[in-house]
């Protein structure tokens, strides 16, 4: 998800420059705004599907339709976005984080942009990770702690016109290898040495670690360095579905739990539980929510 939003950083820059921070953030809502009610209708109706599969199965459903709603505030729904559904959050979090962009764009002080957006990014990674240094009692996982830094980021590595040398990849990659080490490493020590915690207690499962900032920036400097990466092949086109693949995954992957557990009534066999289905689940939710989305995508087409 950081890459992502560095990757949403870098092209906000060209698209601020060619229009007016305004035109720029009402572009940017029309379009984050109809994926996020997609995603949220979406998840609605699996929802009710998962219900009426774990009813038939004789198991209590995991979500209702009533509990969706039933402690929605106008806080989560719109800025924090994972009211109804924790998947959704990074839709409301990048659009506030251009937003802030844009602002400071429109204000003409991006040279504080960088420097304002690590400063607030440091104060969420101290508050989710290190609560001895900082304490904070409200989420990071949102646009101002998170999304701003790395949108911010990319943006910076847009305006310094930076093009990091295909000479260099090797470098880059060795250095995502060495950050993909300190990430492990670092996300140990904060759930099972700071938190006194073993692993037969309970997992802290943190959102990003100070290493996640070496490693995102190390493996964009990758991506840049090998431009013709994926050219000739279906990846570019696959590309352009990801957001709505990441959208789909999430509902999709809950009718199939659900579907499960109506086997595991009729005939007693948990596909879950195989090794076949953990090496199998990622490929088929990713292959099943590339049909779905692109099947829904053609019906909107055929309505217009």
């Amino acid at each position: 998800m950081p890459f992502f939003f560095v990757t949403s950083g870098y092209f906000l820059k060209s698209k601020l420059d060619s229009g007016s921070a305004g035109s720029t953030i009402r572009s940017s809502f029309q379009k984050l705004s109809s994926l996020y009610l997609f995603g949220i209708g979406l998840y609605i109706l699996s929802v009710a599907l998962t219900t009426g599969i774990a009813l038939l199965s004789g198991r209590k459903p995991a979500a209702s339709l009533s509990g969706l709603f039933r402690n929605l505030s106008p806080v989560g729904v719109v800025y924090y976005g994972d009211a109804i559904a924790s998947p959704f959050w990074f839709l409301t979090a990048l659009f506030f984080a251009i937003c802030l962009v844009s602002l400071f764009v429109a204000l003409g002080k991006t040279r504080y942009l960088l420097p304002v957006a690590a400063t607030a990014h440091v104060v969420g990674l101290l508050g989710q990770n290190y609560p001895m240094i900082v304490e904070l009692s409200i989420p990071t996982r949102d646009a101002l702690f998170f999304g701003f830094f790395y949108v911010a980021l990319g943006f910076w590595i847009r305006s310094t016109q930076w093009t990091p040398s295909t000479n260099r990849r090797r470098m880059y990659l060795g250095v995502v290898i060495v950050a993909t080490i300190g990430q492990v490493s670092e996300q140990y020590a904060v759930n099972y040495l700071f938190r006194g915690l073993t692993i037969s207690q309970e997992t802290y499962t943190t959102e990003y670690t100070i290493a996640t900032v070496i490693l995102v920036f190390a493996l964009f400097a990758y991506a840049l360095s090998n431009p013709d990466w994926g050219r000739g092949t279906i990846a570019p086109r696959l590309g352009t579905l990801a957001v709505g693949v990441y959208l789909v995954h999430f509902p999709v992957f809950q009718i199939l739990k659900a579907l499960n557990g109506l086997l595991v009534t009729m005939s007693g066999f948990n596909l879950m539980s195989t090794g076949v289905w953990q090496v199998l689940v990622t490929p088929v939710v990713y292959v099943l929510s590339l049909v779905v989305y692109v099947f829904v995508g053609k019906i909107g087409r055929d309505r217009r």
